[in-house]
């Protein structure tokens, strides 16, 4: 990739992110991106599950590059999560880019897409359309439900509530703690679902 074709990738994830400003799941994503004509979608990426990992992998190599070059400029922030993509403005003291990221190193390896085996193809596959689907849900109020729950709450709590136990429990759910990290990125992804109430109440 050349660097004129990677400024104007940059351009127009940008563009397109500006224009979801709540954030957006890897799909919609893929879909604008597709009608812009940054990126190709065949008749079949979605059902050859090569082609769609091909495709997700780049992706993400992108959005990580992306992050790391906003951060470095100091003009903006790129949140990745499971759920969802969101640009936000820069901020210095961000947690996000001072925690060691195994998924950022995977993204920026390029030799990953070659190693990665068709079992590890299915398998991210399977995450990815669980994603889709709870993204799906969510409009009708199931993820949010979900991920109340997986914080100890219930519908109707104020933001200092969301707050105050998304705290305790990513304290009582560190590695550096004794904790698990899958229970901690759980954790997480559940208050990126939740981040939009905190404007609300």
């Amino acid at each position: 990739m050349t660097a004129l074709q990677e400024t104007r990738l940059f351009e127009d994830l940008i563009e397109v992110l500006r224009s979801f400003p709540e954030g957006v799941n890897e799909h919609a994503l893929l879909k604008a991106l597709d009608e812009k004509g940054t990126v190709t979608l065949e008749p079949d990426t979605f059902s050859d599950s090569v082609k769609l990992f091909r495709t997700h992998f780049l992706l993400y190599n992108a959005l990580y590059q992306l992050r790391d070059e906003l951060w470095r400029t100091g003009k903006g922030h790129l949140e990745i999560t499971a759920v969802r993509l969101q640009l936000q403005p820069y901020n210095p003291g961000s947690p996000a880019l001072q925690q060691h990221d195994p998924m950022r190193d995977y993204y920026l390896d390029l030799d990953m897409l070659e190693k990665t085996t068709q079992q590890d193809i299915e398998s991210a596959l399977n995450n990815f359309w669980k994603r889709l689907h709870e993204e799906t849900v969510f409009t009708g109020g199931g993820l949010k439900a979900k991920a109340l729950q997986t914080l100890g709450l219930r519908e109707g709590v104020t933001a200092r509530e969301i707050k105050l136990s998304y705290r305790r429990l990513a304290m009582q759910h560190h590695p550096d703690r004794g904790g698990d990290p899958e229970k901690l990125q759980t954790i997480n992804e559940a208050m990126e679902v939740l981040r939009p109430l905190l404007k609300q109440t």
